[in-house]
């Protein structure tokens, strides 16, 4: 009677504890899209479109909408992703409010930042 019981649970074990032969999942940061990742997105024509498939949560915030920073200068918001071309684009990265304030002085981004790095 315990045998019955115990070989399904050896195969049960054996096969949670099988390797996926060793393909993982490459792990990205949350908060930067690379050029690696950029040219990965070969649909992507602009900053905008490289956000919506790369990271969509950057769009959708609850109370206030990141501000657009290019190579440090102030463009606006969200909707001058879009004036940005996806061939030019070396960085982006995603700035919470307060490393905002560190690196563009306070009010910069109270939603946050989206700074794009160019070549």
């Amino acid at each position: 009677m315990k045998i019955k019981y115990l070989i399904p649970f050896i195969l049960i074990m054996i096969y949670g504890c099988a390797s996926n032969n060793g393909e993982r999942r490459i792990s990205r940061p949350r908060n930067i899209i690379s050029q690696e990742e950029i040219q990965e997105m070969a649909t992507a024509l602009n900053a905008y479109d490289i956000v919506s498939f790369g990271r969509p949560g950057w769009l959708r915030t609850r109370d206030k909408t990141p501000v657009v920073y290019l190579n440090g200068v102030q463009l606006g918001g969200l909707d001058q992703l879009s004036n940005i071309s996806s061939t030019s684009i070396r960085e982006l990265r995603l700035l919470s409010p307060s490393e905002a304030a560190v690196l563009y002085g306070t009010g910069a981004g109270m939603g946050g930042v989206i700074d794009i790095k160019i070549r």
